[in-house]
């Protein structure tokens, strides 16, 4: 196997000690969220809930370009670059019609340290992987759904050609230039000794790797009926950390289709901070909104967020680094 396991680890390398560096005039991470959309229906995703059930997420399908260049130049007007700018959120990225294109504006102003897309990988034809090559995206990242497509159906719900993937995949991986890989499945889409399989399969085609947990992001699923109670471990398979601070509104900010910032990647929308098109991200990162709101989570009072009062998803998905709660008190003073 060609590729190296980072299972427990962030593709994008060590973290730094959240506790010590905020408040942060610049996020470490902005969420692209461009398309709310799915072409599979994935057991343990919000795309599997029906549409009335899901809450308030987006008014939006797809973030028109014109809001996407305003959003990149906007990050030129933060002190630092920052350290990622990711293509994810509830939903597939490479629908998008100008995704290569995104990607070639981001990289031409140069705003961040890597440029991230989060795929399931099914549309990599080879016409749309040669524009994602040349817009010279650093890292692609592939979740992936089965190690065949029998597996693959009961995880997305529909019929699904796995050898044309693999073939796709293989295309991109030989013709990547200097973008690097990164493949991971989750615990729960690989059955009895299947973990081999998968790296004989996908250990070749990426430069690297990792077999994450399920992370119960969606509070209308019942993940006990899909991980088989697996899911006492966190994402990155060490322990679920018992803590009351969520970490992602210090260091992120996610930016939905209709141009939204909103201050945490929950799978429905807590709090929108302000618009991308009203004002500028620097002002809305460092407005009162959003820091309201992060005093909030410091004052350990996020009940008062329906969406925030049912969320597990920043425990599972927590690092050591991300831990709060013992500064929580010295924090909240810096806020104020």
């Amino acid at each position: 196997m060609k590729a190296i396991r980072i299972d427990g680890k962030t593709p994008g390398g060590d973290r730094t000690k959240l506790s010590k560096v905020i408040p942060l005039e610049t996020p470490y991470m902005v969420q692209l969220f461009p398309v709310y959309g799915c072409n599979f229906k994935c057991n343990y995703c919000i795309h599997s809930v029906p549409l009335k059930g899901r809450g308030y997420i987006s008014e939006e399908t797809y973030m028109d370009f014109d809001i996407y260049k305003k959003i990149i130049d906007d990050l030129s007007e933060f002190p630092q670059r920052i350290k990622m700018l990711r293509f994810a959120g509830t939903g597939e990225p490479l629908l998008h019609r100008d995704i290569a294109e995104m990607v070639e504006y981001a990289v031409k102003k140069q705003v961040a340290d890597s440029i991230d897309i989060v795929t399931n990988g099914s549309l990599l034809t080879k016409e749309l992987s040669r524009k994602i090559i040349k817009a010279n995206l650093p890292r692609l990242r592939i979740s992936i759904q089965g190690i065949n497509s029998l597996e693959y159906k009961k995880t997305i719900g529909t019929n699904f050609d796995f050898d044309k993937f693999i073939e796709n995949l293989t295309y991109f991986y030989e013709n990547k230039g200097e973008t690097q890989i990164y493949i991971k499945i989750i615990d729960c889409a690989l059955q009895k000794d299947e973990e081999n399989r998968f790296f004989e399969i996908f250990g070749n085609i990426c430069d690297t790797i990792a077999i994450e947990h399920l992370l119960p992001a969606v509070s209308q699923i019942d993940y006990t009926t899909i991980s088989n109670s697996s899911t006492k471990l966190a994402q990155n398979g060490g322990n679920v950390q018992d803590v009351e601070v969520c970490p992602q509104p210090f260091y992120l900010m996610q930016i939905n289709p209709e141009g939204n910032v909103v201050p945490c990647c929950a799978m429905e929308t807590v709090d929108v901070a302000g618009n991308c098109k009203e004002d500028t991200l620097y002002n809305i990162w460092n407005g009162k909104k959003y820091n309201d709101f992060r005093k909030t989570q410091l004052a350990k009072q996020k009940e008062i967020y329906s969406v925030c009062s049912k969320c597990k998803q920043y425990k599972y998905a927590m690092f050591s680094e991300d831990i709060l709660d013992n500064d929580a008190e010295r924090l909240l003073n810096l806020f104020k």
